[in-house]
């Protein structure tokens, strides 16, 4: 057997299991089907080994063959004094050729790389955090008392941006209606942004009465993945145009304010404002600053990267992508397979990049015990459940379904690191 170390996070191993040690292990695995299985015409544990090995042939050759290989994994790791635990992944296999002596292998292992974190405090970027004033205090008590009032139809020409428009509305793709496009008598504010982009916009100009179709695209990242991307169009009545008439800003507002303290008064709810508005203002600068701060971590640290997890890397973001092609493009890659590698090829520096930062977050994980606890996981699926209008447990079970648990919890500390990180910067000031 060969076995060497390319570099620091891969193994070559070349070789030949010979034809005994195959067939001593399907004899082996032969014999342990042979206890447990039930066959008709024999007694539980007397079925003949040639009735087992006629009935289970595939079943006995793969496992005989992946035994085999796991053997030989292990004795490549004794040979180079590598932990068993620095394993990641399953071997990417480059040749497994039958010949008249035996199997002829050839694998590369994928092994943890080593990576100094040495001086990575000079990467972080400086967090710097915007003041709060009292002006800021008093616009959010003012929108909370405008968004808490009471809506109030208003006779007005035509609708304009910031008034609310009371709409029907249906959503059409081509024409035909799509799931969750659907609303009545839905009170909606002119520039709020909580619509797709250009829907808003669109409205403005229309009248009491007025049917209009709104013609938009969904983003391409939109949750719903059978509407990311497409063309949309939405007949829309206007009902009524509205505005708010704001709550009186008092003691008794602040307690409608916060409902969960009978003592509330508008000192209290101030404070909790600037709170909220320091909180705000502290996430939109770390989110700000993240790109910078992946940017900083991925050019400095330079080590050695598993083959297999990269190709790994590839294959999926090569597969997401053929969601958001066209069906004649996704014919082309599957009638040319050039094509198809080439397309596959063209996101290896990408998948590099993720599976490097991938290994960094991992290693600062290590480093300070940072772990993504159970109500975080479960917060986060809550949320999106949320943002996306969809039952928690069927979000969950999506997760669950698609094997992507193990990915939603890699991004839930990625973000913990790197907050973590960028947040040491303002304890230092």
């Amino acid at each position: 057997m060969s076995a060497k170390l390319i570099n620091n996070a891969n193994i070559l191993l070349s070789t030949t299991i010979d034809n005994e040690t195959i067939n001593q292990k399907k004899k082996k695995i032969a014999q342990n089907i042979s206890k447990n299985v039930k066959i008709d015409g024999f007694r539980k544990g007397k079925v003949p080994l040639s009735v087992i090995e006629n009935r289970f042939k595939d079943r006995i050759i793969q496992d005989s063959q992946n035994e085999a290989l796991n053997d030989l994994v292990r004795d490549s790791l004794k040979e180079l004094n590598i932990q068993l635990d620095r394993i990641i992944g399953n071997p990417l296999i480059t040749k497994f050729q039958n010949n008249d002596n035996g199997i002829e292998v050839e694998a590369k292992i994928g092994i943890f790389p080593d990576i100094d974190l040495t001086d990575y405090e000079k990467l972080i970027p400086f967090v710097e955090l915007k003041k709060v004033s009292d002006k800021d205090v008093n616009s959010r008590i003012e929108e909370l008392a405008k968004s808490s009032g009471d809506l109030v139809e208003v006779e007005k020409e035509k609708l304009e941006s910031k008034d609310i428009a009371n709409i029907d509305f249906e959503g059409f793709l081509g024409d035909t209606p799509f799931e969750g496009g659907k609303g009545k008598n839905y009170d909606l504010e002119i520039g709020s942004k909580s619509f797709i982009e250009g829907f808003e916009e669109q409205l403005i100009g229309m009248k009491k009465g007025d049917i209009k179709d709104i013609n938009v695209k969904f983003p391409d990242n939109y949750n719903a993945t059978h509407l990311a991307g497409k063309e949309a169009r939405f007949n829309v009545k206007l009902n009524a145009i509205k505005e708010a008439k704001a709550s009186k800003i008092d003691d008794e507002f602040a307690k409608k304010m916060i409902p969960n303290n009978k003592d509330a008064t508008l000192e209290i709810l101030r404070e909790n404002v600037k709170t909220q508005l320091e909180n705000e203002n502290k996430n939109k600068a770390l989110n700000d600053l993240k790109p910078k701060l992946i940017e900083n971590l991925i050019d400095s640290f330079k080590f050695d990267l598993p083959d297999n997890i990269v190709e790994q890397e590839i294959d999926v973001i090569f597969r997401n992508s053929l969601q958001n092609i066209s069906t004649e493009e996704l014919q082309e890659l599957q009638n040319d397979k050039d094509k198809a590698k080439n397309k596959r090829e063209s996101f290896r520096d990408e998948a590099q990049k993720s599976v490097r930062l991938t290994f960094i977050i991992d290693k600062f994980a290590k480093r300070n015990k940072v772990e993504v606890s159970d109500n975080e996981f479960y917060q986060t699926i809550y949320y999106e459940a949320m943002m996306m209008g969809a039952n928690p447990k069927e979000v969950l079970e999506h997760y669950e379904k698609n094997n992507m648990i193990p990915a939603l919890k890699m991004t839930i500390l990625e973000n913990k690191i790197l907050n973590n990180l960028l947040e040491s910067t303002i304890k230092k000031d």
